[in-house]
């Protein structure tokens, strides 16, 4: 995501998550309602890839691809783990961590600008890799991975949520060309268990899918955020269509 439009898309979020706040509290673990989150599929389906793994104070994430930091406040609020999360720039990260300041996570929840093929972490620093829908906008997804298994320690679980591509889908900055099974395999990862969860993407919570139209609707009135409505909507557009599937992938570092 480009520098502004980070910047910018999290004040929108902030701005609406704290105009919620004043009728309702917002759901347990998503402070700004998921609204950081480009495809809108539900959060709730991030309990099953927390399934495998204990999760505790001490466990160190890493969450690759954080963008604003969304599902790295998840892990910390609703497992109580430490968590480290990737961005692509120093002013998403910084735009992130902000909203992770006002949401009181900033102890347990840092943000940092770094590339997922070169990852600036000392081997074996991590108990949990999590890789939530960025596969497709990684330009180098072997790499990538051989990055995960070195910073994961041995028998550390990697949790992998992804869009896969029934049919040609074109969404500027994503590539659905991957099989992330073989990836995963290849770089050294064993135990695979595959799930699709494509019938069970739609959002629970009446609170968050409401937030979420009215961010869309903001985003029309704001002319430099036009890319992110317009990636959110095809985003959307592929998944009620079935041109992508969301399937999630656990497995382990032996």
């Amino acid at each position: 995501m480009p520098d502004v439009p980070a910047a910018a898309l999290a004040a929108v979020i902030q701005e609406l998550a704290r105009a919620h706040a004043t009728s309702a509290p917002a759901p347990r673990a998503l402070p700004y309602l998921g609204l950081e989150h480009a495809s809108g599929t539900g959060f709730h389906l991030l309990d099953a890839l927390a399934a495998r793994g204990i999760f505790r104070k001490y466990e160190h994430v890493l969450d690759l691809g954080a963008g604003l930091g969304g599902t790295s406040r998840w892990l910390a609020a609703r497992l109580g783990c430490e968590v480290v999360g990737t961005t692509t720039s120093a002013a998403e990260a910084a735009a992130g961590s902000e909203l992770t300041r006002r949401a009181r996570l900033g102890a347990r929840v840092r943000l940092v600008p770094a590339l997922a093929h070169a990852l600036p972490f000392c081997d074996g620093r991590f108990t949990h890799v999590w890789i939530l829908e960025v596969l497709p906008r990684l330009a180098q997804l072997e790499r990538s991975l051989a990055e995960a298994v070195r910073v994961l320690r041995r028998g550390g679980t990697i949790a992998v949520q992804d869009l896969v591509a029934t049919r040609a889908v074109s969404v500027p900055g994503w590539r659905f060309t991957h099989d992330a099974t073989v990836a995963l395999r290849a770089a050294g990862f064993v135990d695979l268990e595959v799930r699709d969860r494509t019938s069970e993407i739609e959002e629970r919570s009446s609170q968050v899918a409401a937030a979420r139209a009215r961010l869309h609707a903001r985003l029309r009135d704001e002319s430099r955020l036009e890319a992110v409505l317009a990636e959110r909507e095809a985003l959307a557009d592929a998944l009620a269509t079935g041109a992508l599937r969301v399937v999630q992938i656990l497995a382990r570092r032996p």
